[in-house]
């Protein structure tokens, strides 16, 4: 924190005091669970410019702090901003760096994803994965779930209670915000222990569910490092897999790989560039999408069990900064679903040609990584087939048969409470949700959902699946997305999507 601010902020007092609530929480970017816990404290409107605060709540256990940042005006939370948190962890002014009247443990720059850790009194500049740093949404948002360590993996105690004490300011301007107006938030800690590791199933719940897995394998690391991914591929046990960042072997190499997994299958595959679709069935059809390797293909499910096919898209758009060239990609997936739901040629540069018309009520799945950091309107292209560029890919279309969104899956870590689905100790960046499974809601009934890290399976569950704990962690940086269907009965489509 600049040390301009901490002369010009540099206000005593308590503002107000609250219990941490003793209730789960997960972080996750829905905000529902935290319907029942008052605002530890709400900020007066109109005393910011650009950034003007809301409220803050607070959760606790022994483990973690929780907070849930009502920030005022949409942005990214982890860049474009100096908003700051500074942390005083045992409620005592004489520890920790001595800003804001307080004492504090810590303190965390969102916008620079950094921060420093005060102990004994010295500063040690700190990292997301030194403070276990958790954040959601992963795009952009009013509200963040903000999670941290109340002991460092480096062994400092940032938060040891019983008291704590917050204080939110925005560093990026003179007339920046400040939560609360004089003084710091004190809540009082939780000593409530985490639940152990949950037992969870990884199983289908009946056999006839379709399975469907996205995995972003991490430069080939399917080839490279096969025998993490040919565990957790056995244990999960897929139907259809979307494969992303293979970029130097065929689908026909990557399905031989899945059938040392899971042997008496034939197992089909079919890839452009980098987009593979691997199916224990038939794929009756396939094509590239777009020259960067978002790839579509028809599943042919059995017709003794089933009555429909199954649309798949692996979808892989650019990452990080690249917000302009992810939204063109997105246009064309949104364009190319739009075409497929609708007959004959489409006179859109790009879009599905006629040969590839689903029969109404055929069900449809996004899968792969989508790379969402930036704005939540590129949610909405894929949910909504909000098209920004419509004079190239054409009309926007509510992408659903029955005239309405498609669905997110929303999976959260198998016995975790995140929907972190990429994490990196080695990256500024938080763990965050960069994997998504979409889906027809109308014709698909969602059986469950979940994400692997096998670091956060119980040692039983390891056992009972034939897993290693650092299975995923050794695979990729990304985690597999698990998601299983069944077809119902296609809706009539309205002009209304009633």
């Amino acid at each position: 924190m600049r040390r301009a601010v901490c002369v010009a902020l540099a206000l005593f007092g308590i503002a107000g005091s609250a219990a941490a609530q003793e209730i789960p929480v997960a972080v996750d970017g829905l905000f529902g669970d935290w319907e029942t816990v008052e605002p530890t404290w709400t900020d007066p409107s109109g005393n910011g410019s650009a950034i003007d605060f809301g409220s803050v709540r607070v959760r606790s256990d022994r483990e973690r702090v929780t907070l849930l940042l009502d920030l005022g005006t949409e942005m990214n939370l982890q860049g474009g901003n100096m908003i700051t948190l500074l942390v005083d962890g045992d409620g005592d002014a004489s520890t920790g760096r001595a800003v804001e009247g307080m004492g504090a443990e810590l303190t965390w720059t969102f916008g620079r994803r950094e921060g420093e850790v005060w102990s004994v009194g010295c500063g040690t500049r700190v990292e997301q994965a030194d403070i276990g740093l958790w954040q959601a949404p992963t795009v952009s948002s009013v509200r963040f779930e903000v999670s941290f360590l109340r002991r460092t993996k480096t062994g400092v105690d940032v938060a040891p209670g019983p008291r704590a004490s917050f204080v939110l300011v925005d560093e990026g301007r003179d007339a920046g915000d400040r939560l609360p107006n004089e003084g710091a938030v004190t809540v009082e800690l939780s000593d409530r222990p985490q639940p152990p590791p949950q037992t969870v199933s990884l199983q289908r719940l009946r056999p006839d569910h379709i399975r469907v897995v996205t995995w972003n394998v991490l430069f080939d690391g399917l080839f490279k490092r096969p025998a993490p991914f040919i565990r957790v591929l056995r244990a999960l046990d897929p139907d259809v897999i979307c494969f992303q960042e293979i970029w130097a072997h065929t689908a026909r190499q990557a399905a031989d790989y899945v059938s040392l997994a899971i042997p008496g299958v034939e197992w089909h595959g079919m890839n452009t560039h980098e987009g593979h679709v691997v199916s224990r069935y038939p794929l009756l059809q396939a094509a590239a999408i777009d020259a960067s390797g978002n790839y579509w293909a028809l599943v042919d499910l059995p017709d003794d069990t089933f009555e429909v096919d199954l649309s798949v898209i692996c979808a892989h758009p650019p990452c990080c900064n690249k917000e302009v060239e992810r939204q063109e990609e997105l246009d064309g997936i949104a364009a190319w679903t739009r075409d497929t739901m609708t007959q004959g040629d489409s006179p859109i540069r790009g879009g599905a040609p006629a040969a590839f018309d689903l029969p109404e009520g055929t069900p449809i799945v996004i899968a792969g990584d989508m790379n969402l950091v930036g704005g939540a309107s590129q949610v909405q292209t894929l949910l909504s087939g909000r098209i920004a560029d419509e004079g190239r890919f054409g009309t926007s279309f509510a992408p659903d048969w029955d005239g309405t969104p498609l669905a997110d899956a929303w999976p959260r870590t198998a016995g975790g409470v995140t929907v972190a689905t990429w994490r990196d100790a080695r990256s500024s960046f938080a763990p965050g949700k960069l994997d998504y499974i979409i889906y027809s809601d109308s014709v698909l009934r969602l059986e469950r959902a979940f994400i692997l890290a096998t670091e956060e399976l119980a040692p039983e569950v390891l056992a009972r699946y034939g897993l290693h704990l650092d299975d995923t962690l050794v695979a990729s940086d990304h985690l597999p997305v698990v998601a299983d269907f069944t077809p119902v009965a296609a809706p009539v489509r309205t002009e209304a999507g009633e």
